[in-house]
């Protein structure tokens, strides 16, 4: 009776401790639910702000194209009056020609004191250098939270105007943070902390201590980065997993059961037998579920290929068909058309490969890198050929691979050097290898336009893109296949960069095998 006492209290906390997890689980999923919901309030909010500022400088463009100054002291006020009018919070909309203020709405005191201010020699921490964000990217430049003369803390969003492609001057817009806080949030935050903080770590509002209990975070994605909501219960997931009445009504219905079962022992081994059963029935169903699934996604990447060829080849059939009724716009269209499918499928296939190299088996000898390399070049040769590029190639030694994964990496890396060659130089292409400890490296390394560090890791996410696709085309899965494939085989890709100078791109696989035959090795 002792033994069965101590083995159902150990069961009885087991069974508890699951429970818990699967409560606190789906108050995680509650709470995300709400995180999201006030995340996408907060950034309708800021993203309806940010519009205003992208239309003043629109108008702004405009008008100073024209060349009227006249016309932009007469029209800005009513222009201001209406944005002012459409969002609560705004406290200064100004415009800067040649970076000078000259113009702001409303014309208060606080706003007055901003005019004639020169936005690339303010003094103050992180305002010149918004602007020249603002000049670097054409886009909207956000300076962290600040205290606005105005009073408060505010926002501050900035948009440089070009005209004939020469600097103009800015525009930019200040928000209460507090407004946008207002019209953001929903109402349901009695029971749960909240906080929101620039990337950089700046408390935006609610509350700093929420970002160390483990929170929900959301992202909400701003023109040059994001900013992060988090929210978690006031008083900790575990303790407001603990208080709940399902959990109260579980301790106790276990206590009842124990008491019976001090007297029906053998009731209490079978019942840990059967639960035992179950979780492996369970754990089988899920595992072959997650099986499934991935091979339907599969299937279906494979599969919708076949109505794409078929959209390429009725848009030509039709073009050929009514070639003298088609109108050179109506041309235009049939060929957005099959332009629009050849990509579709060029996507699909690239999700085949995406999906598919997890089940492809691990290579079980060594291979000399330079053939995997002389593979790449060979489908590269078009492309070498028409951009003047030049391969430089050092001794590449023996690696732990195959062919396959390898010259894709290759055919990756060394068509990502092509396409982002610099249109000031001829492009030249560097390959070699070194040993650092017990890993390879083999370099790829360019003179082309270089990546900014706050990129390095997106550009190997899947569909991720840092440039319109019209400029260079692609799918945007090269960098994530290859980088998966290399994993595969125990190792990573690294990526360094200087703008305007050109990036290396590493390939880091382990110098010799550490594990058996079919495991993949400890990751560098």
């Amino acid at each position: 009776m002792l033994l069965a006492t101590v083995v159902w209290l150990g069961l009885s906390w087991w069974i508890t401790a699951i429970y818990s997890d699967h409560r606190e689980a789906q108050l995680r999923g509650q709470a995300s639910a709400l995180a999201q919901s006030s995340a996408g309030a907060l950034g309708n909010a800021l993203n309806q702000r940010l519009a205003l500022v992208r239309g003043l400088a629109a108008f702004m463009a405009v008008k100073a194209a024209e060349n009227h100054p006249e016309e932009i002291d007469l029209e800005f006020p009513a222009f201001a009056s209406a944005c002012y009018q459409q969002v609560p919070g705004i406290r200064n909309i100004s415009v800067a020609p040649d970076f000078v203020v000259r113009l702001v709405y409303p014309q208060d005191a606080g706003n007055l004191k901003v005019v004639g201010n020169h936005l690339l020699d303010d003094k103050r921490p992180g305002f010149a250098e918004a602007v020249n964000r603002a000049i670097k990217t054409r886009d909207l430049a956000v300076h962290e939270p600040v205290e606005l003369i105005q009073g408060g803390l505010g926002l501050m969003a900035r948009q440089a105007i070009f005209v004939d492609e020469r600097p103009w001057g800015a525009v930019g817009m200040a928000f209460s943070i507090a407004s946008l806080l207002d019209s953001g949030l929903i109402d349901s935050m009695r029971t749960y902390i909240w906080g929101l903080r620039t990337k950089s770590g700046t408390l935006v509002g609610g509350d700093a201590g929420v970002f160390a209990m483990q929170p929900v975070l959301v992202p909400i994605a701003l023109p040059e980065g994001y900013w992060e909501f988090a929210l978690a219960p006031r008083m900790g997931w575990a303790k407001a997993t603990a208080e709940e009445a399902e959990i109260a009504a579980l301790r106790f219905g276990l206590l009842i059961i124990g008491i019976g079962l001090l007297t029906l022992t053998w009731i209490a081994l079978r019942r840990r037998e059967t639960l035992e059963k179950l979780v492996e029935s369970r754990t089988r169903e899920l595992s072959n579920a997650n099986r499934e699934l991935e091979r339907f996604s599969f299937v279906v990447a494979h599969d919708l290929q076949e109505p794409l060829r078929s959209i390429v080849s009725f848009s030509q059939l039709v073009e050929r068909g009514m070639s003298d009724q088609l109108t050179p716009e109506h041309r235009e269209w049939l060929s957005g058309l099959a332009n629009a499918a050849r990509l579709m499928k060029s996507l699909l296939h690239d999700v085949q490969i995406y999906l598919g190299e997890s089940n492809a088996p691990l290579p079980k000898r060594q291979i000399d890198a330079a053939e995997a390399l002389a593979m790449a070049r060979r489908k590269l040769s078009g492309p070498i050929n028409q951009s003047g590029a030049t391969l430089e190639v050092s001794p590449l030694p023996m690696v732990w691979a195959d062919h396959h994964r390898l010259s894709e990496a290759f055919l990756a890396l060394i068509g990502n050097a092509i396409e982002y060659r610099s249109p000031e130089r001829p492009a030249v292409i560097r390959i070699s290898s070194r040993m650092e400890g017990t890993y390879l490296y083999i370099d790829i390394a360019d003179n082309g336009i270089g990546i900014e560090e706050m990129y390095f890791e997106r550009i190997f996410d899947v569909f991720q893109r840092l440039h319109a696709r019209s400029a260079h085309p692609g799918t945007g899965m090269g960098l994530a296949i290859a980088k998966k494939m290399v994993e595969h085989l125990g190792g990573t890709i690294r990526v360094r960069s200087q703008i305007g100078q050109g990036s290396v791109f590493s390939i880091v696989l382990p110098a010799a095998r550490t594990r058996s035959v079919d495991a993949r090795w400890e990751r560098p």
